[in-house]
């Protein structure tokens, strides 16, 4: 049986009704042919859910009863940033959409130099649609937390910035794996490059940042692949999918 969910942004509360944004209400009532009376989750990415009824079929403004919450994380315990080089339009979806997936909790869009450039005005508009495929996401896979996608931002910026307790830089010509390594805490950084990859200049400034060098295979992976699939060995090592 579907089990559909959807983001709210803003407060929910049991008892209460409310009603959806208008692509929300299009994307239950007009895609997923939701009908009155059918059961819905819903979630705003405060932690939890909550269960609801459909009241109307109204596609521009269809409104939701709140009949209870349900107190569940489905969070790793690994704190994930993936610092991801900007890519050519459907790459750098794809990559945000796999990540979000897997349970990365930040997403820096950065600028390489072999990153495609991007204008001020349109920055906003290709955040606003990242941050609409994160939410999806989360209600496709069952996530109730949004990963935080940051402003797109300069590279040296990012690898100045970037808290974590781990940092890995993806480099083919490093001779240390993943299997080798432990995260020094439970927060890891990945740093991956866009179409064509990193600059030698550029992993050597991530190295002298404290970015460990790792090689991911002898397989050359593409820059939408190459974060998830990182990501994924992380999971499997330290986080909630080994």
């Amino acid at each position: 049986m579907r089990n559909t969910r959807i983001y709210y942004d803003g407060s929910i509360s049991s008892g209460a009704a409310l009603t959806l944004s208008t692509a929300a209400s299009n994307h239950l009532v007009r895609v997923l042919r939701s009908k009155a009376g059918s059961t819905v989750t819903v979630f705003n990415g405060k932690g939890g859910e909550y269960s609801a009824v459909l009241l109307n079929e109204n596609p521009k403004a269809a409104q939701l009863e709140i009949t209870g919450f349900v107190d569940c994380d489905r969070e790793s315990p690994l704190h994930i940033t993936l610092i991801q080089g900007l890519s050519r339009g459907e790459h750098m979806d794809t990559s945000i959409q796999k990540a979000t997936e897997l349970g990365v909790s930040e997403i820096v869009p950065v600028i390489c130099e072999r990153s495609a450039s991007i204008k001020k005005e349109r920055a906003a508009k290709k955040h606003a649609r990242w941050r609409q495929i994160a939410i999806s996401a989360c209600e496709q896979s069952g996530r109730n937390r949004l990963p935080f996608i940051h402003e797109t931002t300069a590279f040296d910026h990012a690898i100045n910035t970037v808290p974590a307790g781990t940092k890995l830089v993806m480099d083919p010509a490093a001779d240390e794996r993943i299997r080798s390594m432990e995260p020094d805490e439970a927060s890891v950084c990945i740093l991956c490059g866009p179409e064509g990859g990193l600059s030698a200049q550029e992993v050597n400034e991530a190295a002298a940042q404290g970015f460990s060098r790792i090689n991911t295979g002898p397989r050359v992976l593409r820059t939408e692949t190459a974060g998830p699939a990182l990501i994924t060995a992380l999971q499997t090592l330290w986080g909630d999918m080994g």
